[in-house]
């Protein structure tokens, strides 16, 4: 009992000493002028599917005379902020952005193989891909950047629970943070009450401005993904199961659906299945001892041997979205990105321990709930036989939930940051 008080008591030294620290940071911080009247605009891109939450900011922000903005590409592979294995110098993440036409974009590893100097970009604020120091090179992590430059945050998933998980808004790289454009005022209220002081001195800046990620999806309905190529029917199926099967986490479904769902496929050769879990999911699944080597082998062997069905390797997954007939999904921040297209969604029902956001408890209702695979295959063929339900209210829901939410998000972010 008294160990246990004594390791609670050093856990909350060691966090207080850290926002400290932080707030002596952004104080130096503030003493530093900028010359120029352009104002300079880091993007650390590496994690390719949050890029859709910061690139309508991007892009605005790039056709504005106000701005000079620089696109600083990181491997995807860093773990423990060290680069891992040997990729023989390559940057998937630059080459990623070439191919896609951001020519502009730069290595953020140079000639040497050594981290490129932030601080000498001279940058006023620079947008993180996502809210993890330990997939950041040593001298990228949030507590070193702060100290010459501000940093900003559009979170790559929006909250879909009452509950915001230390995992969402952990203190090692918020505690950084200048500005949050958080997506609810539920995230305001919950991000401010972690750093009052922080907030209160205006060291830090915690706004809801909407959600800019919606407003591109519902602009950009490109079906033009790479990752149905293998498709030859009308009606396709993704899948998203989640990561972790940690109840206080969402848990997943996978477990429950994937063997009678590669069945059900092998069943029905006029639908299309893509199956597209977390990236983490599969290494999460066999460090935690959920699945072995075998098993996962297994699954991968039977999706292949189906000319139906698809594991998808594309990083980017809105076009993917509007190329799909329907999705099945966990409970994930992929919900609401979805339910604006206007696709049926079918929601898997779990024992999680975290409960739904009252927005997207009311989004449900255009939803189709499951709780057994006789009642998903039930739907899927309902659906590929043009019964949908539920079409009409969601078409009513996405204009009361999502409506003011998608409107002018991006341009009130540059705004922000032009002042």
């Amino acid at each position: 009992m008294q160990k246990n008080i004594i390791i609670s008591l050093k856990n909350k030294l060691n966090t207080l000493y850290n926002d400290c620290r932080a707030v002596s940071n952004f104080k130096k911080e503030k003493k530093i002028e900028r010359a120029e009247k352009t104002i300079n605009v880091g993007f650390l891109c590496q994690y390719i599917p949050a890029w859709n939450k910061i690139k309508p900011v991007y892009e605005l922000m790039k056709n504005d005379p106000r701005f000079r903005t620089i696109l600083i590409c990181i491997p995807s592979n860093i773990e423990n902020n060290h680069l891992a294995g040997s990729d023989n110098g390559k940057n998937d993440t630059l080459d990623y952005f070439l191919e896609n036409g951001y020519t502009e974009a730069i290595d953020a590893l140079d000639e040497n193989n050594q981290w490129l100097d932030l601080k000498a970009l001279n940058l006023s604020y620079i947008f993180y891909p996502r809210p993890y120091n330990n997939f950041m090179p040593l001298p990228y992590i949030s507590s070193e950047v702060s100290k010459y430059c501000k940093i900003c945050i559009i979170l790559y998933g929006i909250n879909t629970t009452k509950e915001i998980t230390s995992t969402t808004l952990n203190r090692d790289f918020f505690r950084n943070v200048f500005y949050y454009f958080a997506e609810t005022e539920y995230s305001v209220k919950k991000n401010k009450g972690n750093f009052p002081l922080q907030h209160f001195f205006g060291l830090q800046k915690t706004v809801c401005f909407g959600m800019p990620t919606l407003q591109a999806i519902m602009n950009d309905n490109s079906s033009d993904s790479k990752a149905w190529d293998f498709s030859k029917n009308e009606f396709r199926v993704m899948w998203t199961p989640r990561w972790t099967t940690d109840l206080n986490e969402g848990g997943t479904n996978f477990f429950s659906y994937y063997k009678s769902l590669t069945h059900f496929a092998e069943k029905n050769s006029d639908m299309d299945f893509l199956f597209r879990p977390h990236p983490l999911a599969f290494k999460n699944f066999i460090k935690n001892g959920d699945m072995t080597e075998d098993e996962l082998a297994r699954f991968k062997s039977q999706c292949e041997s189906l000319s139906n069905v698809s594991l998808d390797k594309e990083k980017e997954y809105v076009k993917t979205f509007w190329g799909s007939s329907v999705l099945i999904s966990d409970i994930s921040a992929m919900l609401p990105e979805y339910f604006v297209t206007g696709k049926p969604l079918i929601f898997c029902a779990s024992n999680m321990i975290l409960e739904l956001d009252d927005n997207i408890k009311i989004m449900m209702e255009g939803c189709y709930i499951v709780y057994n695979e006789e009642e998903l295959f039930s739907i899927l063929l309902d659906l590929k036989n043009g019964q949908d339900p539920l079409c009409q209210k969601r078409k009513e829901l996405i204009k009361t939930l999502f409506g003011e939410s998608c409107r002018n998000s991006k341009e009130k972010i540059v705004e922000e940051l032009a002042k």
